[in-house]
């Protein structure tokens, strides 16, 4: 009987399983990066006052509201209602109603603010004699 070629020291020296790569091995490790929901639109509604059933809505991290422009809810009806009133400002998932040193106030339920506040969707607050839901999308 002849001596294979690897007993001989020939080229072949057979197969070695250790040496074997699989497919998941041999493909390029890829990260899945968390999807994150874009958020979407600022969105308010006059529920009481002069204006009562005007919206608005806008694509950014802040909605301004005021008696002047350029403010996003322009409430040119309400006298009481300031150039530069309040505005609501979106932080990451929070959103915040801060009064803009407005004549009059801005009043979440019976308390005026001073600063910002957090606020929740269906909140409700007054600027002049216009009273207004919040609603993030």
């Amino acid at each position: 009987m002849a001596e294979s070629d690897a007993e001989n020291g020939g080229g072949d020296v057979g197969f070695d399983p250790s040496m074997t790569a699989t497919l998941t091995d041999l493909s390029p490790k890829v990260r899945r990066q968390p999807v994150r929901e874009q958020p979407g639109p600022l969105h308010v509604e006059v529920i009481g006052g002069p204006m009562d059933g005007t919206r608005c809505s806008v694509e950014a991290d802040v909605l301004t509201i005021g008696r002047s422009q350029p403010n996003d809810l322009y409430l040119t009806l309400d006298p009481m209602v300031s150039g530069a009133h309040a505005r609501i400002i979106r932080e990451d998932q929070h959103f915040w109603l801060e009064d803009r040193d407005s004549r009059n106030g801005t009043f979440l339920g019976d308390r005026q603010l001073s600063g910002k506040v957090l606020i929740t969707p269906g909140s409700c607050f007054l600027v002049g004699t216009t009273l207004i839901e919040f609603m993030p999308h």
